[in-house]
């Protein structure tokens, strides 16, 4: 009972009871060394009473163990290796599959757009210009290499329409008048080129009445998804 409630005494104080867990580990390592030890002197007693037979066997079981354990290694590397490739080949799909979805959504004018390109005024002071004339801005802004266009803020896409009546242009249905201000996302440079090459669109609004092309280079554009809905010229 004494040495119960010195022990109970220890455990209120935080130094004894940090040097009894200290004791407690010293025995645990202690007993688990000797244990170790005993285990690997009974080993050791047995390797040595062994016969050459008995050697013999227990020396080829090892082989055959290591072996096995060598080929299970050989085909765990060849499974994680499979499994890095597919891991890599489905992030390459899954990659190239997203930048094409993105391409088909900038294509089709789901999404809006942002980047460097053009902007380009066309003055019509005498209303010369016709629907024709605009789809060969949008040809030669393409042939630029534009990914994205929009004129008056509409956005430019496959399926747009573009009409006119003797009084007006429509562009899918809607009317739009001028200046007609066009902007394009791309490369600046390669689609200025484009517009002002030699005999081309340039020139040739240049030559109709009353019509002017003014073209700047901007390092950031944004373009608008294309609405999804339909203006009538009713």
């Amino acid at each position: 009972m004494k040495y119960f409630r010195s022990f109970i005494t220890a455990l209120n104080s935080q130094a004894k009871r940090t040097q009894i867990a200290i004791a407690a580990v010293t025995m645990l390592l202690g007993i688990l060394i000797v244990t170790q030890l005993r285990v690997h002197q009974s080993a050791t007693q047995a390797l040595q009473n062994a016969t050459e037979s008995d050697l013999t066997q227990i020396v080829s079981k090892l082989d055959g163990e290591i072996n096995t354990l060598r080929v299970e290694a050989a085909d765990l590397r060849l499974q994680l290796f499979k499994i890095e490739q597919a891991s890599n080949n489905s992030a390459e799909v899954m990659t190239e599959s997203s930048k094409n979805l993105n391409n088909l959504k900038i294509i089709a004018g789901l999404t809006k757009v942002y980047g460097p390109g053009i902007k380009a005024l066309v003055t019509d002071e005498d209303a010369t210009l016709r629907a024709y004339d605009m789809v060969d801005i949008i040809t030669e802004l393409r042939v630029g290499g534009a990914e994205a266009i929009s004129i008056n803020g509409i956005r430019i896409v496959a399926a747009t329409g573009i009409s006119e009546t003797q009084e007006a242009i429509f562009i899918n249905q809607k009317q739009v008048a001028a200046p007609y201000e066009v902007l394009a996302i791309g490369n600046p440079e390669v689609i200025h080129d484009a517009l002002v090459i030699p005999g081309g669109i340039r020139d040739k609004l240049s030559s109709l009445t009353g019509v002017s092309l003014y073209i700047t280079k901007d390092a950031e554009i944004k373009i608008n998804a294309a609405s999804s809905k339909k203006v009538s010229n009713k």
